[in-house]
């Protein structure tokens, strides 16, 4: 009876300990899943709070004047309107290397 007892707790102490080590593998394979998730969210929701500011900025009546205004190119009464023309683009010179003093020299002394 007292070997029975014994052979049933060792078959359970080895249960026990691979269950645990199991659990333990499984825990450090998903901590970098769970971090990476975790990054995520916290990612999303930095990025819901400035989407909802922007719907409730967009939604203000000074806004959507403002936008209106710009669309369709209005202006308020009193308001100047300057209107600047997009800059063209001008060529840059091509600047040629400066000759190096000896040809200077020997274009001075052997030159025809």
């Amino acid at each position: 009876m007292n070997t029975l007892r014994r052979i049933f707790l060792f078959i359970l102490l080895l249960f026990l300990t691979t269950s645990f080590v199991r659990n333990m593998i499984d825990i450090k394979r998903n901590t970098p899943i769970y971090d990476r998730s975790k990054i995520e969210y916290e990612e999303a929701k930095q990025k819901n709070a400035k989407l909802k500011t922007e719907i409730v900025k967009q939604k203000s009546l000074y806004e959507v004047e403002k936008t209106i205004r710009n669309k369709l190119n209005l202006s308020k009464e009193g308001e100047l309107v300057i209107i600047i023309p997009h800059p063209s683009l001008t060529p840059t010179p091509i600047i040629s290397p400066p000759v190096p003093i000896y040809k200077q020299w020997v274009n001075i002394f052997f030159s025809n």
